[in-house]
């Protein structure tokens, strides 16, 4: 006799580590409330028209890795299938296999963009929005008043479609900070609208050698998981609905899950990966790729995933053995650390997915508290060290933040 749903406890033995089951995704998809819908993602790739002109100061800004990774469509029945498994408590997917997740190593082999640094964070002066846009935009959208401090992506590619051939070297820089902006908030940390981008973005490229040190690459990986927990609350705590809203950087969360899942890969990837083996970002290998089509792509993924027996634990590990750089240490990779944008600070747990750095599983520490992370915010937005960013911690010992 089948058992109708209710009658069937769907939650963890233990509530001690996953205490947000009540209020998962997961179960509106046990009761069919969330019916087949995939996750609509935000963001857009419709930027500032880019030219070579910019490249000096979106590399200076140690950004320029992530501009040929853009005309990128994500497979939203993929990512929702996928995050639909995500647990914000100990910031990992729950798979049949174990636990793995996206991390520091992922974002810095497939992006390119650095991951030890300064915070994402910077102090807000006491000057007019407008004023600010003026001086490093050189002009200010009309629908800018009062307190309002986003500007709406298709404004950026309007007033900076065309750059004038006789532009001055101040101009060409308002233009680089135009398409930057654009990139900021259409990809990598696209907000609630998926349309705008908040003007603190704006400060961070102020001065494009101080860019160059923050930890992007940190601040893109807090984000997606931030928003993958968001997106997993069936009712938020507001009491509204956000399971049909993802934001981040998915995108990069695609090539990812391309990576560890080899299957579930656009056919032709085996070919198109031996042609690439060498591209940088790793992500380049992927640009082309189309996902694979089937009739109901949302309950194949989800049937997937229910059955995943096969994971490629380390697919960058023979190309690993021939990169050096500062950027890409071990030590950082494994590092338990909270990784911060702005607002959102969430809790990097390597610890969890040892398997990930080809070691042996032993049982993790218990997730840091929510209060923890509020803790963690105050110190990376107050006081004249403002901005400096914890994952400098991972040279010192791993346990570090475990005390």
């Amino acid at each position: 006799m089948r058992l109708p749903p209710a009658t069937i406890d769907t939650g963890p033995v233990d509530a001690t580590l996953l205490w947000g089951h009540g209020q998962h995704r997961i179960d509106s998809v046990w009761t069919n409330e969330a019916g087949d819908r995939s996750y609509h993602v935000r963001g857009t790739t419709i930027l500032v028209p880019y030219r070579e002109l910019y490249r000096p100061y979106l590399e200076a800004a140690g950004l320029l890795s992530v501009v040929p990774l853009v005309p990128m469509n994500p497979d939203a029945s993929l990512i929702t299938a996928l995050v639909e498994r995500w647990r914000p408590e100990t910031s990992t997917f729950h798979l049949p296999c174990g636990e793995i997740t996206i991390t520091l190593e992922d974002v810095v082999t497939l992006s390119g963009l650095a991951i030890d640094g300064d915070a994402v964070v910077v102090d807000i002066p006491d000057e007019e929005w407008s004023a600010i846009c003026l001086r490093l935009l050189g002009r200010v959208p009309v629908d800018l008043v009062g307190g309002v401090a986003v500007v709406r992506i298709v404004w950026l590619r309007v007033e900076f479609i065309h750059l004038p051939e006789d532009a001055s070297q101040e101009v060409i820089e308002q233009f680089a900070r135009a398409y930057a902006l654009s990139l900021i908030g259409g990809v990598l940390f696209p907000d609630r609208s998926g349309s705008t981008v908040h003007l603190q973005y704006l400060l961070l490229i102020e001065d494009w050698e101080r860019a160059g040190g923050f930890a992007w690459g940190a601040a893109v990986l807090s984000y997606l998981y931030r928003e993958m927990g968001r997106s997993t609350l069936h009712i938020s705590h507001t009491g509204t609905s956000l399971a049909g809203d993802l934001g981040g950087w998915v995108a990069l969360l695609q090539f990812w899950a391309w990576e560890r899942f080899p299957h579930l890969a656009p056919r032709d990837s085996e070919t198109r990966a031996q042609a690439t083996e060498d591209a940088h970002p790793r992500g380049l290998r992927w640009l082309s790729a189309s996902s694979r089509q089937y009739g109901d792509q949302l309950f194949q993924y989800k049937l997937w995933f229910d059955a995943m027996d096969t994971v490629v634990w380390q697919p960058y590990r023979e190309r690993a053995l021939h990169l050096r750089g500062s950027v890409i240490q071990s030590e950082t990779f494994r590092v338990v650390v909270p990784l911060i944008c702005f607002s959102s600070v969430m809790w990097h747990h390597p610890d969890r997915v040892l398997r990930q750095f080809g070691m042996r599983q032993h049982e993790p520490h218990q997730p840091h508290p929510e209060s923890e992370v509020r803790f963690f915010l105050r110190q990376a937005t107050r006081g004249p060290s403002r901005g400096q960013q914890l994952v400098h911690a991972s040279r010192e010992s791993l346990d570090f933040w475990n005390r």
